[in-house]
């Protein structure tokens, strides 16, 4: 018997992680770092889904709470809590998320388009949905997580100031108690 090969299937490789119990994935190389979850800045007339900035190695890096983004109940950080930063629109990006699951490869073949009647706000955010190993894990369209409104807004938001704006309001608060 001869040892026939069978063409190889194109793979998509994917950071999987969970946001409100459900799965959902992100294309490996739009992740750049997975962080844990630490305190962020607050930034004034930012966007409510915007948790604030983070420093991360010299560079401000705004974050996105996907659980308020994705419109699911919020619940304490804990030490399964993730930040991962990804690209996004030439910029970094942090995310959060209730926990980090794997790497995974699946096949290309494994991904479907989302069901028609998904609709509403999730459904502006879904790439496709991937089957594996009986899973079923929600493709993310990254570059879809915000509307160019909330990229505006965001890029508006004084993220350079944060930290100097609430050490300002502060400040007043300490004056005003001590008068």
């Amino acid at each position: 018997m001869r040892n026939v090969r069978q063409a190889a299937v194109p793979q998509v490789q994917l950071v999987t992680f969970s946001v409100g119990g459900e799965e959902f994935g992100l294309d490996v190389f739009s992740v750049h770092e997975i962080l844990r979850y630490q305190e962020v800045t607050p930034v004034p007339r930012a966007p409510a889904f915007v948790e604030g900035v983070l420093d991360v190695r010299g560079t401000v890096v705004p974050v996105v709470d996907l659980r308020r983004r994705f419109e699911v109940a919020q619940i304490g950080y804990d030490d399964e809590t993730r930040i991962v930063l990804v690209e996004f629109a030439g910029e970094r990006l942090g995310l959060v998320v209730d926990s980090v699951t794997e790497v995974l490869r699946a096949p290309e073949t494994s991904i479907s388009a989302p069901p028609a009647y998904i609709k509403g706000l999730s459904a502006e955010f879904i790439r496709g949905i991937v089957r594996h190993n009986g899973r079923l894990i929600i493709l993310m369209d990254l570059d879809r997580i915000l509307s160019s409104e909330e990229r505006i807004a965001l890029e508006s938001a004084d993220l350079e100031s944060a930290d100097l704006e609430g050490a300002d309001v502060q400040a007043a608060e300490g004056v005003a108690e001590g008068a």
